[in-house]
């Protein structure tokens, strides 16, 4: 028998644990490749500590494959040395070095996931969305480990201390971790529900807001992007607003204009002051959009994702100010989410920087039920009323959030018909979960990766999935009962 030839061997131990050490650094992988949406944000924000460009998305990929590949070597290896001889004997540095290599990876990977924070779910989240089949294929394997498990039954007690346990309570021990294990593995797919399940009909796809501008497409918070995110069927747009040291509101997000613009060339004594502390007429002169002209971050011009007319645009794009972005949404009916950047305590528009944005965007005559400021702060939301604009959208009639209710509470949200808007979701699968929860908006730096989605890549509705299972659940018990039917017959042929 299988078992009992393997049990005559010696060092089994050392093939265990290369695979285990494979498997487990195989699985960190994983982990960077489903964050893919987010590799050039964290490359861009490990460059901003080191000071210069650095592709750690690259380095971490080699730095995971190269121990994967020292252990499927070293599992190959002494799997044919076991078949030639019964004690198995690694070198020692083959015994010490996969320990200290699965500690060190544990723990890079712990602070890889701190630092991560709010990107990590993407993680979950992506083999959440696949979990319908990870299920499936668990299930059939348990299924179909049946017959093996029966027919070697009899010998996992001889695994157990005969000193710690008597023979009888082994074969209990071993029967409720069977029982444990199976029930466990057979009942999670109804106890951990995928998002992807839907009740009842499939809710409407939800509407894009393009974060930025739609940061993935083109320059961030500028004009020339906005112009090309249309193209993808967005319905607004988010801009991230600021104040000139003048009295301009403008668009920009960070605090400095190192990243996104060429103040290090235009004024390169205070490319490190914070942008509010420049005037109006300082912040035309930068140019906002030949950065991303060059570098093609995310790779959509060199896909044609954006046309060469589209990308030329990009070579001088400004700086826009508030005024500029009012007049394109009003001609585009487009929604508009403001982020605002409040300004520091000792900036001359410290006071009244959210009542100048206020005073514009009523006197710009705009659809004030298409601007969205989605806060329930008292003091903002009593400006607004004060100045008779209570058809802006609040936090009061949507609900905003960077993805961090669970699944229950979205779906109480679409049964309740509350609005939702979800950000920032780069993710197709993610996209497709938020749909079968019936998410209104969701905001998104990649409006083109959405756009010819008719359908969720996968859901399933509520009642076909419980009744795959119920066929699963079938299977397994109908094979459980004939596989130990065999077993008993062929041994009672055997026995006489």
């Amino acid at each position: 028998m299988i078992l009992e030839k393997l049990q005559k061997k010696k060092g089994k131990k050392w093939l265990l644990l290369y695979l285990l050490f494979s498997i487990n650094i195989s699985v960190y992988l994983l982990f960077i490749f489903l964050l893919e949406p987010f590799w050039v944000e964290i490359n861009a924000t490990v460059s901003g500590w080191v000071g210069f460009s650095f592709n750690i998305t690259l380095l971490l990929i080699i730095t995971f494959s190269i121990p994967i590949i020292y252990g499927v070597i070293l599992f190959f290896l002494n799997l044919k040395k076991l078949k030639r001889t019964d004690v198995l004997s690694p070198h020692k540095v083959h015994v010490i070095l996969p320990i200290t290599l699965l500690i060190f990876y544990f723990i890079l990977v712990s602070l890889l996931l701190n630092e991560l924070g709010g990107y990590s779910r993407l993680i979950y989240q992506v083999l959440e969305f696949y979990s319908i089949f990870i299920f499936l294929a668990s299930c059939i394997g348990l299924i179909l480990f049946l017959y093996p498990l029966f027919k070697e039954l009899p010998q996992l007690k001889h695994y157990l201390s005969d000193k710690l346990l008597a023979p009888k309570r082994k074969s209990i021990i071993i029967l409720v971790f069977i029982i444990v294990g199976y029930g466990f593995a057979f009942t999670s797919p109804l106890l951990f529900m995928p998002s992807n399940v839907i009740y009842g009909d499939l809710p409407p796809k939800p509407d894009i807001i393009a974060h930025r501008g739609a940061a993935c497409l083109g320059p961030e918070n500028t004009i020339a992007v906005a112009e090309s995110a249309i193209d993808f069927n967005i319905v607004g747009w988010e801009v991230d607003i600021q104040i000139s040291y003048d009295g301009v509101p403008f668009l920009m997000h960070d605090n400095d204009l190192k990243r996104t613009t060429n103040v290090e060339e235009v004024f390169p004594d205070r490319k490190d002051e914070p942008a509010q502390t420049f005037t109006i007429s300082e912040l035309r002169k930068l140019n906002a959009g030949s950065w991303f002209f060059n570098d093609d971050p995310y790779g959509v011009i060199a896909q044609g994702v954006i046309t060469e007319e589209q990308a030329e645009k990009y070579k001088n794009a400004k700086i826009p100010t508030f005024a500029e972005v009012l007049i394109f949404t009003k001609k585009n009916g487009l929604y508009l989410d403001f982020d605002l950047k409040s300004p520091s305590s000792d900036h001359p528009f410290h006071d009244n920087f959210f009542e100048i944005l206020l005073d514009m965007t009523i006197e710009s005559g705009i659809d004030l039920n298409k601007i969205m400021i989605l806060t329930k702060n008292s003091k903002i939301i009593n400006t607004i009323l004060y100045k008779g604009a209570s058809d802006i959208l609040t936090g009061y009639e949507y609900e905003n959030t960077g993805d961090e209710y669970t699944n229950e509470e979205y779906r109480y949200f679409y049964q309740e018909n509350h609005p939702v808007m979800v950000y920032t979701i780069d993710s197709v699968e993610r996209f497709c979960q938020l749909w079968c929860m019936g998410i209104t908006l969701v905001k998104t730096n990649a409006p083109h990766k959405f756009q010819d989605l008719d359908t969720p890549i996968i859901f399933v509705p509520l009642g076909g999935y419980i009744a795959i299972w119920v066929f699963i659940y079938i299977i397994a018990l109908t094979s459980a009962i004939v596989i130990k039917y065999k077993i008993i017959k062929k041994s009672e042929m055997i026995n006489s």
